[in-house]
């Protein structure tokens, strides 16, 4: 299991090259790390089924995640569920009275 302390390594000779190549072309460089954070972030998301993005998304509201690492892991889903879940409340409350169904 990894643990806060790991480092997160591959080896990427060919990527490695390609970043040198695009940092030396741009006046100030590239961020490489800002983007190995951003690519690791698009892929986890796009690596999970919608069971395990159900699975975390109920982790993280038992407090079990914490928000920057549900943020990571489910993006833009967090806000979604949160307001698909107001507009189910208050259509929930809405009075029915005088309406029929057939």
């Amino acid at each position: 299991m990894a643990t806060n302390n790991d480092k997160i390594q591959f080896r990427g000779e060919a990527e490695k090259e390609a970043t040198q190549i695009v940092d030396g072309m741009r006046l100030g460089g590239i961020n490489i790390s800002e983007l190995a954070r951003q690519g690791l972030r698009e892929k986890l998301q796009e690596a999970l089924s919608d069971e395990e993005k159900i699975t975390l998304y109920n982790r993280y509201e038992q407090g079990e995640l914490s928000n920057e690492v549900a943020e990571i892991l489910l993006g833009d889903a967090i806000e979604e569920v949160n307001r698909e879940r107001e507009a189910f409340e208050e259509a929930s409350e809405l009075d029915r009275t005088g309406v029929f169904q057939q």
